[in-house]
């Protein structure tokens, strides 16, 4: 059933126009812009009286607009904008975006990153032809954002259908401000993917299951996690059908748009690198070494990390990812089953992999947390205290991300 906030997006009518125009400024263009505003000050700010010395060699954009490395501090005035945007991940996406896939074996490649977001960057920087490295992650930077105001306005009206506009205004804010929330606006993937998954879930609920197959399929191509979509859009279209399976039609087969797209991946790597195991390859070379791990040993494997060398990330990680399991708990009571069953094959993506070093930056498209957020700030004092506390992490990260420093 379509209720009242589906309806305001596809009435013509004037008034459905004023209403549209309202909530879009008022609960979604606002948060946005004074939260990115504030993450792009503090970044400019700790560029230019910081002066971190850089671990390692690192690279940024200098003024002549090309990529250069750099091994002790970085510049604060050479395109401070679009380097703040744009440390670790962003060079393997631009690469991709200029270049291609690529493997060298025994050596990082960009081959363990998806298509979808690359390829749009270079779509775009087709109609948007701005010049060298600095124009391309402009271009990166205008595609995540662009994403991310598509995944609000389609994360504000999943809400809607069963919560009131507080809730719905209050989930968009949390999301502004949550820790790792900068990761939206960076030339990252996530802000593509978490738009792919909430419309994919919006248009489930509205039983528009080809349009959710082809959203579905480009999800999966957009990060790996997103084949595991199938999983929970098909609990909520046998939810509908009430589990009965004389009512089951065609239209369910939509749904394997998604393994398929992974397999069409898969498929173009084995012809281009002649080897059907090169993103495995990929993902085990030293640095990265991801290897499936059991849930549950990552977790004990991740509790020592506390009092390691990794100090006060370890902690962190450890502690953000409970938070993430206890959220998800609570939804699993709250929420849809549908958004619940996302939620836990989310998490038991993110910690199958022997360690927790991504999870806080992970966990930042598992929208039915955020909901589940959103319903605990109905509480006043609990509301006042996560804008606070997670505002300060989240400038932080911005900081330390601006800086080539780690966050997730």
């Amino acid at each position: 059933m379509v209720v009242s906030g589906v309806a305001e997006v596809v009435k013509p009518s004037g008034l459905a126009s004023r209403r549209l125009s309202q909530w879009l400024v008022r609960d979604i263009l606002v948060p946005l812009f004074f939260t990115r505003a504030a993450l792009i000050i503090v970044a400019w700010l700790g560029l230019h009286f910081l002066h971190a010395h850089l671990q390692g060699i690192k690279w940024e954009i200098a003024d002549d607009g090309s990529g250069h490395r750099v091994t002790e501090h970085l510049s604060a005035n050479a395109h401070p904008f679009i380097n703040m945007w744009s440390r670790w991940d962003a060079g393997w996406y631009l690469d991709i975006a200029q270049n291609g896939y690529s493997f060298i074996p025994g050596k990082q490649s960009n081959v363990a990153f998806f298509p979808l977001y690359p390829n749009l960057i270079r779509l775009v920087h087709c109609v948007i032809p701005l010049s060298r490295d600095a124009g391309w992650l402009l271009v990166g930077i205008i595609v995540s954002n662009a994403a991310l105001i598509v995944a609000l306005i389609y994360l504000y009206q999943l809400v809607r259908l069963d919560h009131d506009r507080s809730t719905a205004a209050r989930t968009v804010l949390y999301l502004c401000v949550f820790p790792t929330t900068l990761f939206l606006s960076a030339v990252y993937s996530e802000s593509l993917f978490l738009a792919s998954v909430v419309s994919a879930f919006y248009y489930a609920r509205a039983g528009r299951w080809f349009v959710v197959g082809g959203i579905a399929a480009a999800a999966a191509l957009c990060r790996s996690p997103g084949v595991l979509l199938i999983i929970p859009l098909a609990f909520e279209y046998l939810s509908q059908k009430e589990f009965q399976w004389r009512r089951i039609r065609p239209d369910c087969l939509a749904l394997l748009l998604a393994p398929l797209a992974v397999a069409g991946h898969l498929t173009f790597l084995r012809w281009r690198f002649e080897d059907w195991n090169i993103l495995s390859k990929a993902e085990t070379i030293p640095g990265w070494d991801r290897h499936l791990t059991m849930p549950w040993n990552t977790l004990v494997h991740s509790f020592p990390g506390i009092n390691s060398f990794k100090g006060f990330h370890g902690a962190f990680e450890f502690f953000f990812t409970l938070a993430l399991l206890g959220l998800a708990i609570l939804g699993y009571f709250r929420l849809r089953l549908s958004y619940s069953i996302y939620a836990a094959v989310s998490l038991v993506f993110i910690t199958s992999w022997g360690e927790l070093r991504s999870a806080p930056r992970l966990g930042l498209v598992i929208f039915p947390i955020i909901i589940a957020l959103a319903l605990l700030g109905q509480n006043r004092a609990f509301n006042r205290a996560y804008l606070v506390l997670s505002t300060i992490l989240a400038l932080v990260s911005m900081v330390v991300f601006s800086q080539w420093g780690w966050v997730a």
